[in-house]
Order: structure tokens, then C-alpha cells, then sequence
């Protein structure tokens, strides 16, 4: 009878082990200080830490929303989430248009979006080109394949060029240059669009630059497209805290019994150079991006839109008056 319901007590606790960890790879990332067990998100929540990055004091905000669900669901979470970003550039506009301006304003705009595809799929499908190409309208998107460790290295080796070539030129993501960034930089050198090569893919792309000649920005840019899509493995916690296992000399790692893991080794993840993509050398472009970018387009949108639906307003009025007149 003891060993049955040790039995039972082993596979309840093998159940909730794979629960957490079908859902810890975005969740993980977030959860930088666990305080109980981790468990599927429900709803979005965020966590703010005040941080030191190049002797500059920085609040970081993390945002984790519920994975994608089912087919029939993905464009209502879709909707909350674009909802959510969008709500942000309100808040800015707002305070844009007041006579007198909150110097002490606290930026809450999404300056980045972290897109964590399914290591199973051997390409994007539909939904996630869907999904990708709604995000890249509003917000910069940056591609993370979640649960590394299921992949062997050849089959990362294989997976990251399909969804780059699913996403070159086809969705703005991120660092990827689009048909009309090239477009544009034909007009302006004011040469034959016929007369110019257009690479097929990225790989391509990066190859007419010479590394060791451009300055360092086009250096950090090029460094980030070679990497894309980021990897990451989440690390193994303990059932009860949430915290990560006990393994020597890992801080975060997973315990096979066979072998260990390190999450934070750029032989299995590229969770550092994420870190400083995020973190250090991407962080102004990113928020410049936002602004000059997605802001821009959205306040120029809502603008718009205001003053259409305010002419409309004034010539019914205007309709209204001419009738009456002739009813006279």
C-alpha cells in the first residue's frame, strides 16, 4: 500500500513537472524572482526591476501574456495584446497634448516584443506569420525559438534559416531589412533598380557588408541579424519555490540524470546575447524605434482619423443646415 502511494505521489508530481515546463519558457524568462511555484499564465501581469546597465540606473518592465491558445482564439488574444500596446501610445499622446507637460512622465511604451515560436515546427505556419505580422505594426518583434533544449544542433542548425527566409521580407521584424528600406536606399544613391542584385536572403544581405570596415553601429546590427531567431532553455525549479535546482557550478540549469544543461552557456542558448541585445547595445535603437516609428505612425493614424470623423461631422451638419433652409 506504501509503495502505491509513493507511486502515485511520484507520477502527480512527473504531471505537474511537464505542466510547468510546456509553459515555462516564456514565463521563465520573466519570473526573475520566483516566489512559489511557477505555473501556466493565465493572464497578462508584468514585473518591474530597477537595474544597473552601463552605470545607468534602468526600470525594466517585463510583460508575460498567456501563450496563443487554440486557433479561434489567436485573434481575440491577438486583439488584447495590440489593445494593450497601443493603449501605451495613448497614454503618450495625452500627455503630448497637455498645455502643461509632466516632466517626470514615466515611459510605459512597449519598446520591444519577444515572439517565442514552437521548437517542434519545422517552419512559421499560418498563425504564426499571422500573429507576427499584426505585432511587427506596432511594436519592434524579435523572434526567440522557447525550449532549446528539445533540439539536437543540427536541427537548430536547420530550424533558424527557415524561419528567417518565412520572415525576410516578408514581415518587418526587428533588424530585418524590408523591400522598402531597399527600395529607398536605391533612390537615394539614385542608381537602376534594374541594375541591382536584390539578395534572396539574409544570408545574402549580410555578406555585402564588410564587417571590419563599417562603423560600430552597422557592426551591432549585422552581429544581431547572425544570431536571430535567439534560442532559449529555461531552467529546471523546484516543484515547490519555483526557484532553480541545485546543480554544482550551473546556476540555471536542467538535470537529465545523463548530463546537465547550463541555460545560461552560449553552447545551448543565446540567452546571454539576448540579454545584451535587450539590455546594453540595442536598448536606444529599440526605444528609438518606438518612437520614430511605431508612435509616429500610430499618432499620425489617430490623428487622422480624428480630423476625418470631425469633417464628416461638419459637412452632415453642414447637410443638415441646407436642408432645413430649403424646408423653409
Amino acid at each position: 500500500m506504501l509503495d502505491e502511494q509513493e507511486r502515485q505521489k511520484e507520477q502527480e508530481q512527473e504531471a505537474t513537472k511537464k505542466r510547468r515546463d510546456s509553459v515555462m519558457s516564456e514565463t521563465s524568462f520573466v519570473n526573475m524572482e520566483p516566489e512559489g511555484p511557477i505555473e501556466k499564465t493565465l493572464k497578462p501581469y508584468t514585473v518591474s526591476r530597477e537595474i544597473e546597465v552601463d552605470r545607468e540606473r534602468v526600470l525594466l518592465t517585463l510583460i508575460d501574456t498567456p501563450g496563443f491558445q487554440a486557433e479561434y482564439l489567436v485573434d481575440k488574444q491577438l486583439h488584447d495584446i495590440m489593445k494593450y500596446i497601443e493603449h501605451q501610445f495613448d497614454l503618450t499622446l495625452a500627455e503630448e497634448s497637455k498645455v502643461k507637460r509632466n516632466p517626470k512622465a514615466v515611459d510605459t511604451q512597449v519598446h520591444c516584443c519577444l515572439y517565442f515560436m514552437d521548437p517542434k515546427k519545422s517552419s512559421l505556419d499560418e498563425y504564426d506569420i499571422r500573429i507576427l505580422k499584426r505585432l511587427s505594426n506596432r511594436v519592434n518583434v524579435i523572434p526567440v525559438i522557447g525550449k532549446a533544449d528539445q533540439l539536437t544542433l543540427a536541427q537548430k542548425n536547420r530550424l533558424k534559416p527557415r524561419i528567417i527566409q518565412d520572415i525576410y521580407n516578408k514581415i518587418p521584424i526587428y533588424g530585418i531589412p524590408t523591400q522598402e528600406d531597399e527600395e529607398d536606399e536605391d533612390e537615394d544613391d539614385d542608381e537602376d533598380e534594374d541594375s541591382i542584385k536584390k539578395p534572396e536572403n539574409l544570408t545574402e544581405f549580410i555578406a555585402q557588408f564588410n564587417y571590419d570596415e563599417e562603423d560600430q553601429e552597422t557592426q551591432i546590427i549585422l552581429d544581431y541579424l547572425k544570431v536571430i531567431p535567439f534560442t532559449f532553455i529555461s531552467y529546471e525549479d523546484e516543484p515547490d519555490t519555483g526557484k532553480p535546482i541545485e546543480i554544482p557550478d550551473v546556476p540555471l540549469g536542467r538535470d537529465f540524470g545523463w548530463g546537465t544543461i547550463d541555460c545560461l552557456s552560449q553552447i545551448y542558448s543565446d540567452f546571454t546575447q539576448l540579454k545584451q541585445v535587450l539590455l546594453s547595445s540595442h536598448r536606444r535603437f529599440l526605444q528609438l524605434d518606438t518612437v520614430e516609428r511605431y508612435y509616429e505612425q500610430y499618432r499620425t493614424e489617430k490623428l487622422t482619423f480624428k480630423r476625418a470623423t470631425k469633417l464628416k461631422s461638419m459637412d452632415l451638419s453642414s447637410q443638415k443646415i441646407l436642408k432645413d433652409l430649403k424646408d423653409l
